[in-house]
């Protein structure tokens, strides 16, 4: 019987970082309670682990090819300066829209809903996208995406990449989200169908040009506003709206074009 790697992928992804989160993230904070900073740097380290989790047990996902190939065909494609700002202004501008929409509705200036914290502004950009972007990009849109698109085609291999990234973060949905009432609903359903939409956007411009930092910085974009967004869960609904409009527009016009 063939070996399924991506499962054995998937399944190893999950075990870790729910046990990072709770064995490491839980006890820094409930326990020692580590400041701001610190935490955030736990978290960041946190959401590598499917990097770490692909390159560390290398052969046990991959065992006939090298991280070397691997990692230089995952930055193969060229890059672009006008697709590489529009993979960032895509859902960073999808982001503000939504703020903007959403304050129309009630009522109050965008910019009050934006608090820059205590935390210095370049220190919170740098740790932003060292999270996420930097951290994950290598295991999804690099390992995974690849061994789903041999099974399958375009967008049913980005909505089961998509599933499977959005419910990697399970756990955080219930000890690191401010919606814990009936909010809750409504906020889970908001990131099953953003992160979901999200993967098909970042395979649409990996199908032109494979090369992770376009993911990156599409990742970077969707993240960094949440940095510094304090707003209700209005917003994630106005979200939950918008991405699928978004997201069926980009892919009827690349089946048109292709």
């Amino acid at each position: 019987m063939k070996t399924n790697y991506l499962k054995k992928y998937i399944i190893s992804s999950y075990i870790l970082v729910w046990s990072l989160i709770i064995f490491v993230a839980g006890p820094a904070s409930l326990i020692f309670h580590a400041p701001p900073v610190p935490m955030w740097i736990i978290r960041n380290l946190i959401s590598w682990s499917p990097t770490y989790l692909l390159l560390i047990g290398w052969k046990y996902f991959r065992p006939d090819e090298t991280r070397t190939v691997f990692v230089k065909r995952c930055f193969s494609g060229k890059v672009k300066l006008l697709p590489l700002f529009g993979s960032f202004a895509l859902t960073c501008g999808i982001s503000v829209f939504t703020l903007f929409v959403y304050s129309l509705m009630t009522g109050r200036p965008m910019l009050s809903y934006i608090n820059i914290g205590t935390t210095a502004l370049p220190l919170s950009l740098f740790l932003s996208f060292t999270s996420g972007p930097t951290g994950e990009e290598l295991g999804w849109r690099g390992f995974m995406r690849e061994e789903f698109h041999k099974r399958y085609g375009f967008l049913k291999s980005s909505v089961c990449q998509g599933l499977v990234w959005c419910f990697w973060h399970t756990l955080l949905w219930a000890v690191d989200s401010d919606f814990t009432d009936w909010r809750a609903v409504p906020y889970i359903i908001s990131n099953i169908v953003v992160i979901t939409c999200m993967t098909v956007l970042m395979n649409l411009f990996l199908e032109r040009q494979n090369n992770l930092i376009y993911s990156v910085l599409l990742h970077f974009g969707f993240n960094v506003i949440y940095v510094f967004l304090e707003a209700d869960i209005g917003f994630f609904v106005i979200l939950t709206v918008l991405y699928p409009l978004i997201t069926a527009f980009a892919v009827w016009w690349r089946n048109k074009k292709n």
